[in-house]
C-alpha cells in the first residue's frame, strides 16, 4: 500500500536518511525501530508531507502511484494519517471540536455540536475511554490530550495509520486499550505504522518490524524472527548489554536537602476536594527518591507544587536545606536549588523556533554573561559543547534549530539545560519518554553518577521498571496519597502496580 525507494534527505551537515527502502501493507502492524537520530522522524515528515516532494530523493510510492505531496493536506487527501509524537491539539477548544477538527459536520449552515459530540463519543469508545466531549481539551493530562488525538485521526478513516510514540504518554490500562483498538484496525485491513522506542510493545502488536541506524536501513524482521537482543543489536550496532546499571549505594546518613510535612493541595477550582493529601517525606543528598502511581495518583502534581507551578495554593511545611520554603514561581524554585524537567516536553519545554544553544543555556544565562550582561558567546559555547559530549546529543551545530532534532534529542537538551543550573534537587519527570534502548542506559548511568556526586534527584517515569531499578527508597502514590513506602529493591514491579492499583 505505501513504500519507499532510496529514500535520501540531507540536513545542513548532517545526513538524515541514505537510501531507505519500506515497505507497508495493508491489514499489518509494521513497526520502525532505530535510535534517536537514526532517521524515523525524517521518514515520516515525508510520508506525511511535512517534507515536500522536491527535497529529497528517491521515490515515494502510495498504491503503486508516486506520491507527490507539496504539504500535509496533500497526505490527507491521500489517505494517510499521521499522529505525531508531540501533541497538536487546539486546547482552547473542547475534546469533540478536537476530534472532528478539519471536517467538522454542519447543520443549515452550522456546526452540529450534538453530531460532533457524538462522533467524539463514538471514536473514544473505540479506544476504551469514556470522557465528556464538552470538556476543554487544554484541561486535560497529557495521557487524555493523546487519546483525542488518536480519536481525531480514527474518525479520519484514512487507509494509513502513522503512529509516532502513541503510548509514551499512556498509563498502561490506556496503552492496553490502544494496542486493542490497532488490532481491530488491523483486521479491518488498515494499514499502521508504529514506532515506538519500547520493544515490550513492539513484540506484542507487530507483525514486521524495520530498524534505522544512521540514515540507513539495516533490515526488516518477520514475527517469527522477533527477539530482543537481535533488535537491539541491529538498531545500535553492538552486542546488547543489560540497560539496567547495577544499583549504587544511597547516602542515607547525608544532610536532609528536601522536607514535606502534611503536604497538601487542593483541586484547583474544588476547594472541597484534594489533589494531594498530607504527603511527608525527607529527601537527602545523594539519594535517588522514586515516585510509582497510575495516572491521576498526584504525581506530576507533587512535582509541580514544589516548583510553584500549580494553579491552587498548597498547605503544610515545605524546608530545603533546613530553611522554610514556599513554593512562588520556577524562577524562585531554581533560586533555591530546585530544578523541574517537565513531562510534557512541547508545551513546557522547548523553545520552538530556537536553536539547540539558545535552549540548552537559557535558564543559566546569567553564568556566561560579563558584568555589564553581554553573554560571553565563547564560554556558552564551551558549555553547550560539553552537555552535547556527555549526553550524546546527535545535532550539526549548537545552532541547529532544536525543532529539527529527533524527539529523544530534544529531550536530552532539556537535561542538559537543568544540568546546567547546577541544582541541588533534581526533579525528572519522564526523563526517558522519547529515548531510544541505546541511549537509556546512558541516562540512566548519568542519574546515577549525579546522585553519587552529591545531588538529591526525584524520578517519575511511566516505565516503573525504571523507578524500581534506579531509585534508593520509593514512594507509591494512589489518590493523591503515599500508600507505602519502600527501600529500592524491595519492590517488585507486580505488587507496586497492585499497590499503586489499590488491588489486593
Amino acid at each position: 500500500m505505501l513504500s519507499t525507494h532510496s529514500l535520501t534527505m540531507q540536513y545542513p551537515g548532517v545526513k538524515a536518511l541514505a537510501g531507505v527502502d519500506f515497505d507497508l501493507k495493508p491489514g499489518e502492524i509494521h513497526a520502525l525501530c532505530g535510535e534517536n537520530g537514526a532517521g524515523k522522524s525524517t521518514l515520516i515528515k515525508i510520508l506525511g508531507g511535512i517534507i515536500s516532494h522536491g527535497e529529497y530523493g528517491g521515490r515515494v510510492e502510495f498504491e503503486n502511484r508516486e506520491c507527490r505531496f507539496h504539504g500535509p493536506a496533500d497526505a490527507l487527501k491521500s489517505g494517510i494519517r499521521v499522529i505525531h509524537q508531540e501533541l497538536a491539539l487546539c486546547e482552547d477548544l473542547t475534546v469533540a471540536e478536537n476530534v472532528c477538527l478539519g471536517e467538522e459536520p454542519v447543520r443549515f449552515g452550522l456546526l452540529d455540536k450534538r453530531r460532533m459530540e457524538s462522533e467524539a463519543v463514538t471514536q473514544l469508545e473505540r479506544l476504551g475511554l469514556k470522557l465528556d466531549p464538552r470538556l476543554r481539551a487544554g484541561t486535560l493530562p497529557v495521557g487524555l490530550k493523546q487519546m483525542v488525538e488518536i480519536a481525531r485521526a480514527l474518525r479520519q478513516r484514512g487507509k494509513v495509520l502513522i503512529l509516532d510514540e502513541p503510548t509514551s504518554a499512556l498509563s498502561a490500562r490506556e496503552a492496553e486499550n490502544l494496542e486493542a483498538a490497532l488490532r481491530r484496525l488491523r483486521d479491518e485491513s488498515y494499514a499502521l505504522l508504529y514506532i515506538s522506542h519500547r520493544l515490550d510493545e513492539v513484540f506484542r502488536l507487530a507483525d514486521r518490524i524495520t530498524v534505522l541506524r544512521n540514515g540507513e536501513s539495516v533490515g526488516t524482521v518477520a514475527r517469527e524472527e522477533f527477539g530482543s537482543s537481535r533488535v537491539v543489536s541491529m538498531m545500535v550496532g553492538r552486542k546488547a548489554d543489560d540497560v539496567f546499571p547495577e544499583r549504587t549505594k544511597s547516602s542515607r546518613p547525608a544532610e536532609c536537602l528536601l522536607s514535606l510535612h502534611n503536604w497538601t493541595l487542593p483541586s484547583p477550582g474544588n476547594v472541597d476536594k484534594n489533589t494531594l493529601e498530607n504527603i511527608s517525606f525527607d529527601l537527602r543528598a545523594g539519594e535517588i527518591l522514586g515516585l510509582v502511581g497510575l495516572m491521576g495518583s498526584g504525581r506530576t502534581e507533587l512535582v509541580e507544587s514544589l516548583c510553584g507551578l500549580s494553579p491552587a495554593r498548597g498547605r503544610g511545611e515545605i524546608q530545603v536545606e533546613g530553611k522554610s520554603y514556599i513554593p512562588k514561581n520556577a524562577g524562585d524554585a531554581l533560586l533555591h536549588g530546585l530544578a523541574l524537567l517537565c513531562e510534557d516536553r512541547r508545551g513546557h519545554g522547548i523553545m520552538p523556533g530556537k536553536s539547540v544553544r539558545e535552549n540548552m543555556t537559557y535558564s543559566a544565562l546569567q553564568s556566561y554573561c560579563h558584568t555589564g550582561g553581554l553573554i560571553r558567546n565563547d564560554k556558552e559555547a564551551d558549555a553547550v559543547k560539553n552537555q552535547i559530549e556527555s549526553l550524546r546529543i546527535k545535532t550539526p551545530s549548537l545552532d541547529f534549530p532544536i525543532d529539527n532534532l529527533s524527539g529523544g534529542n530534544q529531550q536530552k537538551v532539556l537535561i542538559g539545560r537543568w544540568l546546567l543550573t547546577r541544582p541541588k534537587i533534581l526533579i525528572l519527570d519522564e526523563p526517558t519518554r522519547g529515548i531510544d534502548v541505546g541511549a537509556k542506559s546512558e541516562i540512566y548511568r548519568m542519574i546515577q553518577q549525579l546522585a553519587a556526586d552529591g545531588m538529591a534527584i526525584i524520578l517519575i517515569s511511566s516505565e516503573n521498571e525504571e523507578v524500581l531499578r534506579l531509585s534508593h527508597r520509593i514512594l507509591v502514590l494512589r489518590n493523591g496519597r503515599v500508600v507505602e513506602e519502600r527501600k529500592g529493591g524491595d519492590l517488585e514491579l507486580e505488587e507496586a502496580m497492585a499497590l499503586a492499583a489499590g488491588a489486593a
